[in-house]
């Protein structure tokens, strides 16, 4: 009785069955009640129907039908014996009915460093581990079960593979990208946290002899995820606690600038492309019909479509630090502090509840 009722309220990984089982805790008589177990364990209504189930039997396998009969409603017979040999198979069983990894919140990254500035910000850190095929870190943040995933490289190819197989693998609640970016000349500064609100992709089109004609393509965030982002951001006391702990060298400051500082943007459009701007005039151009654009980058997009697809509805967002502007401040000083502080901002608003603005 206490089986069927776990059988049919549970949904399990897997059932281990026994075809003689004692009348009560009290009253150790053997009796055998497989018919029931076996009905309960695949009653249509029952929230463990498809689960895999094994049986450990002593029971002769060469009497009657009962093999053949489990068989027919998926369950499994082991043959027990003193020699051990069940074990493995046992052993298989376990391994083939192990679930697959989900989580609440997974934080797409496209390079190791961007990664490693999570370190120490959540509750707990894990090592770097290959999980369903994927380059992860597992860490908490609050009561979000969190992965942070890393592309095998970088751009809007790689980012969209990634970001695809994780929400099918890992079935989220909320995808997020942290990272450096680069920022557009009068629009973003150095270390400013640009939370797109509307992300382009500025390299799709066509070439011909007159020149490069772009197609508008372009993923906005949803209204709740970006209004819960503008409450995060509004918080006075968040930038100087993303500061804090963050320890500038010379070489990480800003020419013209005394210290380092920032703005948080979360009503900006920003782009993404496969290639890297380095040259000022090609960032310039990037804004003729943007009116506004802030920031450029190589991932956003994809991570955008990906969700915006997803089987699950998911929310998303991307916060990224601006380390260049394409021009005389390219370069890889302001990496580490723009990894930093994107990462902590990432953080700050995943325990807010972001990953539940659909369920309040």
């Amino acid at each position: 009785m206490d089986y069927t009722q776990a059988v049919a309220s549970t949904k399990f990984d897997l059932i281990l069955l026994d075809l003689l089982v004692p009348r009560s805790s009290k009253d150790k008589t053997i009796e055998d009640h497989h018919e029931q177990l076996v009905e309960a364990t695949r009653h249509y209504l029952s929230k463990s129907f498809s689960t895999p189930a094994i049986l450990l039997t002593r029971h002769s396998m060469d009497e009657g039908d009962f093999v053949y009969n489990l068989n027919l409603v998926d369950i499994n017979v082991i043959s027990f014996n003193d020699r051990g040999e069940w074990r493995d198979a046992l052993t298989f069983k376990l391994q083939a009915a192990q679930p697959e990894k989900k989580y609440d919140v997974v934080i797409v990254c496209a390079l190791e460093k961007e990664a490693d500035a999570f370190e120490g910000l959540g509750d707990t850190w894990g090592q770097v581990k290959p999980i369903s095929g994927l380059i992860c870190r597992e860490m908490q943040i609050g009561r979000y079960k969190t992965v942070i995933v890393r592309s095998q490289r970088m751009g809007l190819v790689a980012a969209a593979v990634t970001s695809t197989l994780a929400l099918e693998r890992f079935e989220p609640r909320l995808i997020c990208m942290s990272g450096i970016c680069g920022g557009v000349p009068g629009e973003a500064e150095i270390y400013d946290l640009l939370v797109t609100q509307i992300c382009h992709q500025h390299d799709a089109g066509k070439w011909s002899k007159a020149g490069f004609k772009s197609e508008h393509y372009d993923v906005q965030l949803e209204v709740a995820v970006h209004s819960k982002l503008v409450e995060v951001a509004s918080n006075k006391a968040l930038a100087p606690a993303l500061l804090v702990g963050i320890d500038a060298g010379r070489a990480e400051i800003p020419a013209g600038k005394e210290r380092i500082g920032f703005n948080i943007k979360t009503d900006v459009p920003t782009s993404s492309g496969s290639a890297v701007i380095a040259e000022e005039k090609k960032t310039s151009s990037l804004s003729v019909g943007q009116r506004k654009l802030a920031g450029f980058d190589m991932e956003v997009y994809s991570v955008f479509e990906a969700a915006r697809h997803a089987k699950r509805r998911t929310a998303f967002f991307a916060a990224k630090s601006v380390v260049d502007d394409g021009g005389k401040n390219k370069g890889d000083s302001f990496h580490r502090i723009g990894c930093l502080l994107s990462a902590k901002f990432v953080v700050a608003a995943i325990k807010t509840g972001i990953a539940d603005v659909w369920e309040n």
